[in-house]
């Protein structure tokens, strides 16, 4: 850790959603040095038939203490409602990550892009959007949104466009298929976008986009240039 060295915050909607968006980005930021941070708003699975809450949550929650423990990264698990991010005050999801700005101090935070299908993804967006506005005092510089496979690209709004691209080294890529693969129990055979030769496989493509072997993308939503006052 150097003195240079800044804090990271990634906000998920769900426990998979940091490393599918960026998780290739979370793994360059720990080889240069900075402190990555996880806010999960869910681990439960409780929208899909079958699924009991308290297993599959513990599950879940043991799969996010597993990818954190790989990034070195501290997290925390909130339990708001699986697809039902609706049914509870907006302010009480912009306050946890009010909560969590607060503690990390975070000079750039990654989160959900406002264009995705799932509404619990929108929900996310807007409350960091609210939790970051600028203030006096306040850590973050930079906020940017990245994409889910399987929602982002399914939007019926306005879509994704993004502007800001990390370029990804060979190490990064690895180290985000071991943290999918930790996610096992979220991912879906090829052909299914979720999989996880469909997720590196969008990594490659959104490299060539930039002239690089692989890439992750992201929409700016915030970023203000620091200077002293």
């Amino acid at each position: 850790m150097t003195s240079s060295s800044r804090s990271v915050l990634a906000v998920a909607a769900h426990a998979d959603d940091e490393v599918l968006g960026a998780g290739g980005t979370l793994a360059e930021h720990v080889h240069a040095g900075d402190r990555v941070y996880l806010l999960v708003l869910c681990a439960s699975a409780t929208s899909r038939p079958g699924t009991g809450h308290d297993e599959t949550r513990a599950h879940r929650a043991d799969c996010v203490h597993q990818v954190a423990a790989l990034y070195g990264a501290e997290v925390e698990i909130a339990d708001f409602a699986d697809n039902a991010f609706d049914t509870v005050p907006r302010l009480a999801i912009t306050q946890t990550v009010e909560a969590a700005v607060a503690r990390w101090k975070p000079q750039i935070l990654y989160t959900h892009s406002a264009a995705d299908l799932s509404l619990d993804h929108r929900i996310t967006a807007e409350a960091v959007a609210a939790a970051t506005r600028p203030q006096p005092g306040s850590s973050v510089a930079t906020v940017l949104a990245w994409e889910v496979r399987s929602a982002t690209e399914w939007g019926t709004g306005d879509p994704f466009r993004p502007t800001w691209f990390q370029p990804l080294t060979a190490r990064a890529l690895a180290v985000k298929k071991q943290a999918l693969e930790l996610y096992a129990s979220e991912m879906r055979p090829w052909p299914h976008t979720r999989s996880v030769r469909a997720v590196l496989a969008a990594a490659h493509v959104r490299g060539a986009q930039i002239g690089r072997e692989a890439a992750e993308a992201f929409e700016v939503v915030r970023h203000t240039v620091l200077t002293p006052e």
